[in-house]
């Protein structure tokens, strides 16, 4: 059984977490925004938001960057207990660029930040064996060398525990990831979370069956493709899930929100059906707003938006 009821899930995210800096139209000249990304990272705060006891596994500099993080997570409820702070390396920072058509451009400032540094000490076994899953993510296994080995090491030790694997392939071509090692992840985990373009680049496939073949492995698998239907695949049904239409500003963060929302979810008793259709309203309402984390919605606000959705947004298929 995944879903477990009567308390709430224990969701660890092992990734880094990185300051945003906003340039968008709007902003007063000479001004900045604040936003707080990073996929791991990302995935807890929405965990947090639907109620599950969320933790992060990460490094962040002992620099104002990464007292901002600290205090965002603890404010959105994520345990830091877990997150190391780093005097000799800075905190991560992107730049996310939006023009008037809503258009983006991103630049990474992660070369030697706090959490390139993460390896294999940050993931003992204490900080694994309370969890019901550990949520790993392709940009952790791509950063560097170290967060690739504190990411092997924590899914061997989740193994040897009993605890849940989930992995958000997250495939980044800026980042030159190693695809097979990316593919061996994903047929690890117990949940794979993926694009279509991440099935494509990953798998060599794009179509739900096609998809669930390769991962025959995992007991679930969550295929989104932007907009479109979202399609969960497990016990050989297809479950499928129309995004509610949002006017869209800044879709970035919008498939980790699917991820902790569906975690979150999940873990706390629903079914299969009950996490997508979670995922997917939570994916959809944090494109109302400019940023990642911050643009993340409420629990209200999600239980809003899956009341709203039409019996038609939803089916199953054999």
């Amino acid at each position: 059984m995944l879903a477990s009821s009567g308390r709430r899930p224990v969701i660890g995210a092992l990734g880094e977490g990185l300051l945003e800096v906003g340039v968008h139209p709007g902003l007063e000249q000479d001004t900045l925004a604040r936003g707080f990304g990073g996929d791991a990272a990302n995935v807890a705060v929405m965990a947090a938001r639907l109620g599950a006891d969320a933790r992060l596994l990460s490094r962040v500099g002992a620099d104002a960057a990464g007292r901002l993080l600290l205090d965002f997570w603890r404010r959105a409820g994520v345990d830091v207990a877990g997150v190391r702070v780093d005097p000799d390396a800075p905190t991560g920072v992107y730049i996310n660029e939006r023009d008037d058509r809503n258009v983006h451009a991103f630049s990474y400032h992660r070369v030697g930040s706090a959490a390139t540094g993460l390896d294999a000490t940050d993931v003992p076994d204490e900080a694994i064996a309370p969890l019901d899953v550990l949520h790993v993510t392709g940009i952790t296994l791509s950063i560097s060398p170290g967060a690739r080995a504190a990411a092997e090491r924590a899914v061997d030790a989740a193994r040897r525990l009993g605890v849940l694997v989930s992995f958000g392939v997250n495939h980044r071509e800026a980042l030159r990831p190693e695809v097979p090692v990316l593919a061996a992840m994903a047929r690890r985990a117990d949940l794979v979370f993926l694009s279509v373009d991440d099935a494509r680049h990953v798998l060599g496939e794009t179509a739900p069956d096609a998809v669930a073949a390769a991962l025959r492995e995992a007991r679930e698998v969550v295929l989104t493709a932007g907009p479109r239907p979202a399609t969960a695949l497990a016990g050989g049904e297809a479950v499928v899930v129309t995004p509610p239409a949002v006017a869209l500003v800044d879709a970035a963060g919008a498939g980790d929100a699917l991820a902790g929302a569906y975690l979150a979810t999940r873990l706390g008793g629903g079914t299969v059906a009950d996490a997508l259709a979670a995922g997917v309203a939570a994916g959809a309402l944090s494109c109302r707003a400019g940023g990642c984390a911050l643009s993340y919605p409420s629990a209200a606000e999600v239980a809003a938006a899956l009341a709203g959705l039409a019996d038609a947004d939803r089916a199953v298929a054999p």
